[in-house]
């Protein structure tokens, strides 16, 4: 086999797919999901996952953690938890045989692979800051010691969009960590009797016990980091990257890429990292479909994913029933107005 360090396109994109194939086969009606956490993993990023209960956000972090082999942590976000419930805390020990007294680190729940940090607006901004340095570094650092985090490591954030009441909106540096924020849907009909059917046959993840429970293929760590590795051979064009650019500065209301109807509606667009994270994740997309080159198909398909959480509209936007959404579907258009030849696709040359 192929070392994982030198995975072709056509490999990488086979792993990728079987990987997709089976987390499939236990969350069903979210594809989209699916396929955009799925990209966040191979660029190396975080999600932030917005959805009502029960869409089968929990089970997603459970499944990729299971087929992927690596260690999977669950942070239930409440008002009271702490920075060191997190990241962990120094603590004092006493050695009963010479009586002397050291302090070790005990790690917190962050030190995992996949990290869920489950309504995670619902902890204090001290609270949720604890994780800025773990998602941008991937390292804590207590008591004036760095610590590392295991690799790979991706945060998976859930936050319930119809409860506002005992909750902390993410501040602005902390909703820029995360690479994509998606939001889940409800299942079509279909999805949703094929999900009552598996619970009526004690099929559906979380129900299963016993050995029948372990019977599912892996995909080692060595494929994944091979995956990963793949992710940066994907070429991307520069006209591309130019309409990048250039979505990405027409989300800000004093650029004057900005049309002027939009600027009333902006408070803030979005900033360089914007631009970052919508290659890496279009890469990431290329290669899931077998590509070699990111084609403006694949910004058009995660422009906002990537841009949603990192914009935001006045109060005469909201009062105007406009959204954030509607208003990077309309600057794709001008983009594509303005650079004529990326809707109709670009390869490498």
């Amino acid at each position: 086999m192929t070392p994982s360090s030198s995975l072709s396109i056509a490999d990488a994109n086979a792993v990728a797919g079987r990987l997709r194939e089976s987390v499939a086969k236990a969350v069903f009606g979210q594809e989209a999901l699916i396929t955009e956490a799925l990209c966040c993993l191979l660029a190396g990023g975080h999600i932030l996952m917005t959805g009502a209960p029960g869409l089968a956000k929990t089970t997603l972090v459970r499944v990729f953690a299971r087929h992927l082999g690596v260690g999977f942590a669950r942070i239930q976000f409440t008002p009271d938890l702490l920075p060191a419930d997190i990241v962990g805390a120094e603590i004092l020990n006493l050695d009963s045989a010479t009586g002397q007294r050291q302090f070790s680190f005990a790690k917190g729940p962050v030190f995992t692979n996949l990290l869920l940090a489950d309504e995670i607006n619902r902890a204090s901004p001290r609270t949720q800051s604890a994780l800025l340095e773990a998602m941008q570094e991937r390292c804590v650092t207590v008591a004036g010691t760095q610590h590392l985090l295991p690799q790979p490591f991706m945060v998976f954030a859930t936050q319930n969009p119809f409860e506002a009441e005992g909750t902390f909106p993410l501040p602005e540096a902390q909703l820029d960590r995360f690479l994509l924020h998606t939001l889940v849907a409800y299942p079509d009909a279909d999805s949703e009797s094929r999900i009552l059917a598996e619970h009526a046959a004690n099929q559906l993840v979380g129900e299963q016990h016993g050995p029948q429970s372990a019977k599912f293929e892996q995909t080692t760590q060595e494929e994944v980091a091979g995956l990963i590795a793949a992710v940066r051979k994907v070429h991307v064009d520069e006209a591309v990257m130019i309409g990048i650019r250039d979505l990405v500065r027409a989300t800000r209301p004093e650029d004057q890429l900005c049309p002027e109807e939009f600027r009333r509606l902006i408070w803030y667009g979005a900033g360089p990292r914007a631009g970052i994270s919508l290659i890496s994740v279009t890469r990431a997309l290329a290669l899931m479909e077998g590509q070699d080159a990111v084609r403006w198909e694949h910004v058009r398909r995660l422009a906002a994913p990537a841009l949603r959480h990192r914009m935001c509209l006045t109060s005469q936007g909201s009062r105007e029933d406009m959204t954030a959404d509607r208003v990077i579907g309309a600057l794709l258009e001008r983009c594509e107005q303005q650079h004529k030849n990326l809707a109709r696709g670009l390869k490498s040359s």
